[in-house]
């Protein structure tokens, strides 16, 4: 009976009705296609997910009323499903290719069938991206679904850039002071797209890369004019522009694509044939070995240099009253953060899902990581200081001059070049051949192509000289310093050897002008003081021009080096003074010089600061300082070793593991970003970064980049090392040594940082 009652059936009359009539006002409407339409500015706002799900405005306490200059300026579909308007029925089309529209023409014809290699093809690539406000721009598919179709048309995987532009003339930037994008919540979604498109340490919220699977027949450009008229139709009706570009090195397909050379087939056989004597040298050494009662054989016999068991014999020496042990340990721990600052930048560099998390660390740290750019300063310091005690010892032999100046530094180069060399051809020749992947051809084959076309800049040392995206092997910069350094150091030696007061005049002069060169350098350029690690730099270090100009400039860096040639001056005459220090100067000068180089390395980060007024005079500062944070506690633990030591604690950086890891650091310093470099670009899908993301990449391209440095150390480094001592009359340890002072053929061939170009 109730329900029958007129009073009911009015009142549910009356609401319908009013249900009615707003929706026919437009606050919720559906359009053609049966997607939800965003509300106009100008009316009633009501949230709507990216799939068109409408949500309740609330009790109305966020809704904001709506601007003149905003009225009508936004489409009333989100982004989102525009681009499934475009895609949702996509084909290339009336394009130039008849093979291509011929192979189009089937796929459509067998998806209609729903046959299953078309619907393979049509499935693998996504026509509604998500998570866009989230940072997420790569909407990537399923990049294997789509090249594992081969017949009877092969699948071909193409990553494409669309960028969106709004209305001529309309501002859609958040007012000054908005720093966190993350955290704005009252502005319109559309604004979020199209704001701060120009904000370095932000991902671009109007720029989407888009994987589609099209026949291998068809052309980027085909599919770049086909994309783009499907956008225009679309976005162009809403006032927007959407811009399509796609980079024929970014369509792949299975296989391997690199072309096969000459320059292959030699460096292939070249590394095959060195192998297989390394492995047939080792068996004739086991034997010999076998059969003698001594168990040793003579190191001057000319195969043993190739000898597996010779190689690791000497990386595993340890002499525990070598002093120069802990320099090992100082290059292992230096090493290992510089290892997690390159894996940090593959990290970011490359696609992420949701980039909240690095977005916030530019506005809260951690600052250690903003500001390290100068981590290999330390390998400058350690560099500098080994020169003298490695190159003094022949300055006080008779001979010439110049075959006296000459020798350290041909013997340093020839000792360098076989394993630097190795690695150039390895990355021109072979690593295109050894992965597939979307980024695969982009990002190896370009460095192929320019190891091909600039190794001859490595060669000279001269490769920091020329522009950042010519040079081969991106850590050659640090190696072309290095020589460099050493050449001035070693007629600095010299000098010093035969008048001391000249030597240190000489030096004197050399650090003060290391330490005003920056200052001045900044002022007049008007350069940054550090090197911003920002979105761009991570996602292509070549392109920055800091990094070009500043950073890999000899005559910008030459402060740590220098200093640790004075230091290395310094040390000897501590020794032979015996000089001691109270453990409490030791423990606390150590504590107060970590705490203060530290606090002006951290200083760095200030500079990120998105609204922060260019100061001239404090970028100056801080471009001259920054290279003596790292120096300053480099010094100051020099001091306290050579003169008190620090008891247990140098247990931690001279011992049995860390010292072989330290002879390692040349090799690992080569093929760390090569490593790094095939691991990330495999990559089918973006990655969350997260702390604990990084941290298992860093620890396992750690572990495989320590790999990899001893498998070039022993068949490369120390073979064709063994021979360049031999060459120079340095096979045999000499038994007699200076005062005070470490000869050479024991430190460049085992405790210290040989070939130390090191060396890093």
């Amino acid at each position: 009976m109730f329900l029958h009652s007129p009073l009911i059936w009015s009142t549910a009359a009356f609401v319908l009705l009013t249900l009615s009539s707003a929706e026919f006002n437009g606050q919720v409407h559906r359009n053609d296609d049966g997607l939800l339409s965003l509300p106009r500015s100008s009316q009633l706002p009501s949230a709507l997910n990216s799939s068109g799900v409408a949500f309740p405005p609330g009790n109305g306490e966020n809704v904001l009323p709506p601007k003149d200059d905003d009225v009508d300026i936004y489409p009333e579909l989100w982004v989102s499903d525009l681009f499934y308007r475009t895609l949702v029925n996509f084909t290339i089309q009336r394009v130039g290719s008849s093979a291509c529209q011929r192979q189009v023409d089937m796929y459509v014809r067998n998806l209609q069938n729903y046959t299953d290699w078309a619907v393979r093809m049509a499935e693998s690539w996504n026509r509604h991206p998500i998570g866009i406000l989230a940072g997420n721009k790569y909407h990537m598919g399923i990049y294997d679904e789509c090249v594992d179709v081969n017949y009877p048309v092969k699948g071909q995987y193409c990553l494409s850039e669309i960028h969106l532009f709004p209305p001529m003339g309309k501002n859609y930037s958040f007012q000054k002071g908005t720093d966190n994008i993350n955290d704005v919540s009252d502005n319109h979604a559309w604004k979020t797209v199209l704001g701060w498109v120009d904000s370095p340490d932000l991902v671009k919220r109007n720029s989407l890369n888009l994987g589609i699977c099209i026949p291998d027949s068809c052309s980027a450009a085909d599919l770049q004019t086909s994309l783009q008229n499907e956008f225009d139709k679309v976005f162009l009706p809403e006032k927007f522009k959407a811009v399509v570009q796609v980079d024929p090195i970014l369509c792949t397909v299975s296989g391997d694509m690199y072309p096969y050379d000459m320059a292959y087939f030699l460096t292939s056989a070249f590394f095959v044939l060195l192998v297989m004597i390394c492995c047939g040298v080792t068996v004739g050494h086991f034997i010999k070995l076998s059969r003698q009662q001594n168990k040793t054989l003579s190191d001057d016999e000319f195969f043993i240099s190739f000898s597996f068991i010779k190689s690791v014999k000497e990386l595993l020496k340890y002499d525990k009253t070598n002093e120069l042990n802990i320099l090992n340990g100082l290059k292992v721990t230096t090493m290992i953060f510089i290892l997690f600052g390159h894996r940090f930048m593959y990290l970011v560099g490359n696609p992420m899902s949701h980039s909240k998390i690095i977005e916030n660390m530019y506005m809260s740290g951690p600052d250690i990581i903003l500001t390290s750019m100068n981590l290999v300063d330390p390998f400058f310091y350690l560099s500098g200081f080994i020169l003298y005690m490695t190159t003094s010892p022949i300055f006080m032999k008779a001979g010439s001059v110049w075959i006296k100046l000459a020798s350290p530094v041909i013997y340093r180069i020839v000792r360098m070049l076989p394993a630097y060399c190795a690695m150039m051809a390895i990355t021109a020749n072979i690593v295109p051949h050894l992965g597939d992947g979307p980024f695969w051809p982009q990002k190896t084959w370009s460095e192929a192509e320019t190891c091909k076309k600039y190794w001859w800049t490595n060669l000279l040392f001269i490769s920091n000289f020329i522009d950042a995206k010519y040079e081969c092997l991106i850590v050659s910069w640090y190696i072309s310093c290095d020589v460099q350094f050493f050449i001035v150091g070693v007629v600095l030696v010299y000098i010093y050897t035969k008048n001391t007061k000249y030597g240190i005049g000489l030096l004197s002069t050399i650090i003060i002008a290391s330490m005003i060169t920056p200052f001045i350098s900044t002022i007049l350029n008007k350069n940054d003081g550090i090197l911003k690690i920002h979105i761009p730099f991570l996602e292509n270090p070549r392109t920055s021009t800091t990094f070009n100009e500043s950073y890999r400039a000899t005559h910008l860096r030459a402060t740590p080096f220098f200093v640790g040639v004075a230091m290395s001056f310094v040390a000897d005459k501590l020794k032979k003074t015996k000089t001691k220090l109270s453990l409490i100067t030791v423990y606390g000068g150590t504590l107060v010089v970590i705490v203060v180089s530290l606090c002006v390395q951290l200083y760095g980060a200030k500079f990120y600061a998105r609204h922060r007024p260019y100061n001239l005079l404090e970028q100056a500062l801080y471009s001259t300082f920054s290279h003596w944070t790292w120096t300053a506690i480099g010094v100051w633990f020099t001091i306290c070793y050579y003169t008190t030591g620090y008891g247990l604690l140098t247990k931690i950086f001279d011992n049995r593991l860390i010292v072989p890891m330290g002879k390692l650091s040349y090799c690992v310093f080569l093929v760390n970003l090569i490593v790094m470099m095939m691991s990330q670009s495999s990559q089918r899908l973006p990655t969350y970064p997260s702390a604990k993301s990084l941290l298992d990449a860093w620890i396992y391209d750690t572990f495989k980049t320590y790999l990899m440095g001893l498998a070039l150390y022993l068949v490369v480094e120390a073979p064709f090392g063994d021979l360049t001592r031999k060459m120079f009359g340095r096979g045999k340890k000499s038994d007699s040594s200076i005062r005070n002072e470490v000869p050479i053929e024991k430190t460049t061939t085992a405790e210290t940082p040989k070939k130390v170009v090191t060396h890093l």
